[in-house]
C-alpha cells in the first residue's frame, strides 16, 4: 500500500482553511488567494481534496514584514510581460505553420 508522506508543521502551529484565515483576518477568501499569489506562505494540499492550509504563525509573520507595493507591482508586470512574450511566440509559431 503506497502513500504520500506529508510534512507537518512544527508542533503548536495552527493550520487554518482559507475560509478560517479570511474570517480571522477580517478579509475575503479572494483576498487570501491574492496574497498567496504575492507570496504569502501556505501548506500545499494537506487533505485528500487538494485544499491548502495556512500556518497562522507564518502568515502573521509574512503580513507583518510587508513587501513594498512597488516590488509587488514590478513582480506582476514582469509576470505579465513573460506571458505576453510566450503568447507572441505561440502566435508566431502558429502563423509559421499555418
Amino acid at each position: 500500500m503506497g502513500g504520500q508522506v506529508v510534512s507537518l508543521p512544527p508542533r503548536g502551529d495552527t493550520l487554518l482553511t482559507k475560509k478560517q484565515l479570511a474570517t480571522l483576518l477580517g478579509r475575503s477568501e479572494r483576498w487570501v488567494e491574492l496574497k498567496v499569489n504575492e507570496g504569502m506562505p501556505m501548506e500545499e494540499a494537506t487533505d485528500r481534496y487538494g485544499r491548502r492550509r495556512y500556518n497562522l504563525r507564518l502568515v502573521q509573520a509574512w503580513l507583518s514584514e510587508g513587501r513594498p507595493r512597488a516590488a509587488r507591482r514590478e513582480d506582476r508586470v514582469a509576470a505579465l510581460e513573460r506571458q505576453v512574450a510566450d503568447l507572441a511566440a505561440q502566435l508566431a509559431e502558429l502563423q509559421r505553420t499555418g
